[in-house]
Order: C-alpha cells, then sequence, then structure tokens
C-alpha cells in the first residue's frame, strides 16, 4: 500500500469527516432515489391505540413492555446504556393494509399475504380525484374514463390505482370516518383491471361504497377482487399530496404465515423534472 501526505492524512482524519444526520419527520421528503431527484409522499397513517376499526376486528393495542429504568434493574444492560421495547398487537386488517387474496376467497389454495409476489407492491400507479362524490355514492367506469381523461395518464400493465375521497381527513373522528364513504362499483373495478390495474387503494375504510358494506353487505368491488385474484388497499392516507397523477409505488406487507392482510407503509415516488 502507498503512503500518504500530511495533507491527505488531515483530509481523512474523522474530525473531518461529514456525519449522517437525522432529518425531522416529514409526510413529504425529496430525496435522490437509485440516482434520480424524488418527491416521496408517506400514504400511511401511523398506528395507534385511537385507530378507527371494523366491527369484528380487533381494535389495536399498545404498551411500554419494558423501559430503560427496568433493563438496568433487571441486569439486562450496564448504565448508562439501556434500552426500552414496545409491545403491540393488532387486526392484519388494522390502519393503513392491503387485504390479501384469502381475504375474499374461501378456498385452500387463496394466496395468503406471505405469499404475495414483491411486484404487486412495488409498481407504478396513478392517483385520481374522486373527493367531489356525494357520500354513499359510487365511483362508475364513466367517472374513471373521466378521470383518466382529465389527468392524462396511462396505465400500465401490472400497476396499482388510488382512490383519494378526501375520507382520510377525517381519521380522527373514527365515528365519522367508519360511515358515509363513496366508493367503486363493480363496472369500475372491472375496467380499472381490464386496464392493467392489479390493486385498487382507497383513502377510506373500503374500496366499496358505505351503502355496499352496511346496506346491501356485498360488496361489488371486493368481489371483483375475489373474481379476478386483484388486490385492494384501504385507509390510505394522503393521496392528494402526490406531486403527479403517475408516480412508482412501494409498500411493502409483513410476511405474516397465513395472513389474511397486513398494515404495510405506503409510498409514492415521483421523479422531479
Amino acid at each position: 500500500m502507498g503512503s500518504f501526505s500530511i495533507k491527505e492524512m488531515i483530509n481523512i482524519h474523522p474530525m473531518n469527516v461529514k456525519k449522517a444526520i437525522c432529518p425531522p419527520f416529514s409526510l413529504q421528503a425529496e430525496m435522490n432515489f437509485m440516482g434520480q431527484d424524488c418527491i416521496v409522499t408517506d400514504l400511511s397513517h401511523t398506528i395507534s391505540m385511537d385507530d378507527p376499526t371494523f366491527i369484528g376486528h380487533q381494535r389495536t393495542l399498545i404498551w411500554n413492555h419494558l423501559s430503560h429504568e427496568e433493563t438496568i434493574e433487571m441486569g439486562l444492560t450496564k448504565a448508562p446504556y439501556s434500552y426500552k421495547v414496545v409491545g403491540f398487537t393488532m387486526c392484519d386488517h388494522s390502519n393503513t393494509h392491503v387485504d390479501a387474496i384469502n381475504h375474499v376467497v374461501n378456498e385452500p389454495d387463496a394466496r395468503a399475504i406471505h405469499q404475495l409476489p414483491l411486484e404487486w407492491f412495488m409498481t407504478s400507479g396513478v392517483w385520481f380525484d374522486f373527493s367531489h362524490k356525494e357520500p354513499q355514492s359510487y365511483i362508475t367506469q364513466i367517472d374513471i374514463e373521466d378521470a383518466i381523461a382529465k389527468t392524462g395518464v396511462h396505465i400500465q400493465p401490472q400497476s396499482i390505482a388510488l382512490i383519494y375521497t378526501g375520507w382520510y381527513k377525517k381519521w380522527k373522528q373514527p365515528s365519522e370516518y367508519v360511515k358515509n364513504y363513496p366508493g367503486l362499483d363493480r363496472s369500475a373495478m372491472e375496467y380499472l383491471n381490464d386496464l392493467g390495474v392489479i390493486s385498487v387503494g382507497a383513502d377510506a375504510p373500503s374500496i366499496d361504497s358505505y351503502y355496499e358494506v352496511a346496506a346491501r353487505k356485498e360488496q361489488p368491488a371486493h368481489i371483483v377482487c375475489r373474481e379476478r385474484e386483484i388486490l385492494n388497499m384501504e385507509n390510505l392516507a394522503h393521496i392528494d399530496k402526490i406531486s403527479a397523477h403517475a408516480f412508482w409505488f412501494i409498500g411493502l406487507p409483513l410476511k405474516i404465515k397465513g395472513g389474511s392482510g397486513s398494515p404495510f407503509r405506503g409510498l409514492a415516488i415521483v421523479t422531479k423534472k
């Protein structure tokens, strides 16, 4: 190995090395991702015990399982070093989550969440604004056609489509959030899939209209997912903050063996031009 000059040694001294910094949390961040300057938007709610929960689903519980003081008292660490552990339990359909195939298909070989392909959770996406739709109303194929014409997006094969209704803004009002939201009808769901969409997400408790969930109890958008083996994502957030109507999506579920769904941290990535 060659020798270093004094100047070179000074330049590599640890005191001259820039330290990594931890920026403050933000729902949207500008960063360089895979060599591209991008705007990244967080599409998930924060998991907490106040989360709205469907009737029959387990509520989310979070507790301080082990404190810094306890780790020292139990002899697990020696001061000044210590650590904290938080425990939690929740339904696989809590918070921002994705449904697995076995959630809606009652067959032994219906795929659980740990069996679904990575390609379904890392793909191109589009989003449409349906915040003008009336409560309990339906988003139809005609609505989708109009939205595509308005935004000028091209739906890619094996992509996702996100539906912005504005309902996520009611998240901190659980009694309001869990009712009256609009949703897709069968024609809209089939049309999106015909165009290449393999996963549809909404910023509401369901991709179906509340009228379907509470009154008719048939949920045609979910039925299309069952018939065509496609996915749906629910309780998304901040879709309207995505800086372009076409983007890249990343939202990896937990690898729960046999799980019928999973919470996930969703991201929309838009390349800066």
